[in-house]
């Protein structure tokens, strides 16, 4: 059975009303957001950009005009080595993306499918675009790197609020520490090209490591 967003659309209602509700909540705290850039803007950004080693576990929701699904996300990242679990909530399949610098592959209950780009392998199984090359770096409240920047926006504690890049209008929120770094927690992702599309992405748990993906 192919796994796709209407798997979780059930599950999916109640996660993204509760998401709803807890980003109005936030929205009426958020600071007022600025397109100049902190002073040692570069320096973060060179610092985030090394950071090269991690775990994080997250719930990931999309929504479209006639669709919208949740999963459980699971990333653990050793330099260009990632091995992402992606779990449909009440028991509807699980996607495992296992990626390094020569290519990658996706595995579901049917089988393995292999590319160069994980996010058009990603798209053929889950129906939606989820943008993981650029999360990639965008987990780490930096814009994506080599790739054009169409807007910038920083709250008032210096770190990067509102990215507009690739096509994609990213907004992130949540900031918490680290190890000796503050990194987003909460993003919501959506495209002026295709506005009946929006994914959000809450991480439970951050975490910083030193050892080889398993």
């Amino acid at each position: 059975m192919r796994l796709t967003c209407r798997h979780f659309s059930i599950a999916f209602r109640s996660v993204i009303f509760a998401l709803l509700l807890a980003t109005q909540f936030s929205c009426n705290y958020l600071p007022k957001a600025t397109a100049k850039s902190p002073d040692n803007w570069s320096q973060t950004v060179a610092q985030r950009q090394q950071l090269s080693s991690w775990k994080l576990t997250g719930r990931l929701g999309m929504q479209t005009e006639d669709n919208g699904g949740s999963l459980d996300l699971f990333w653990n990242q050793q330099d260009d080595a990632y091995n992402i679990r992606l779990i449909a909530a009440m028991g509807q399949g699980t996607i495992l993306i296992k990626g390094d610098a020569l290519g990658v592959v996706l595995r579901t209950s049917e089988g393995e499918t292999y590319a160069d780009n994980a996010d058009e392998l990603l798209a053929s199984s889950l129906g939606v675009s989820v943008p993981l090359s650029g999360l990639h770096d965008w987990l780490r409240g930096v814009p994506a790197a080599n790739r054009p920047v169409q807007k910038q926006l920083w709250d008032d504690q210096g770190h990067l609020h509102k990215l507009v890049q690739d096509g994609w209008n990213i907004e992130m929120s949540g900031y918490k520490k680290v190890g000796e770094h503050i990194l987003p927690h909460a993003f919501y992702l959506d495209r002026d090209d295709q506005p009946e599309l929006e994914i959000r992405l809450l991480i439970r748990q951050w975490n910083l490591v030193a050892r080889e993906v398993s």
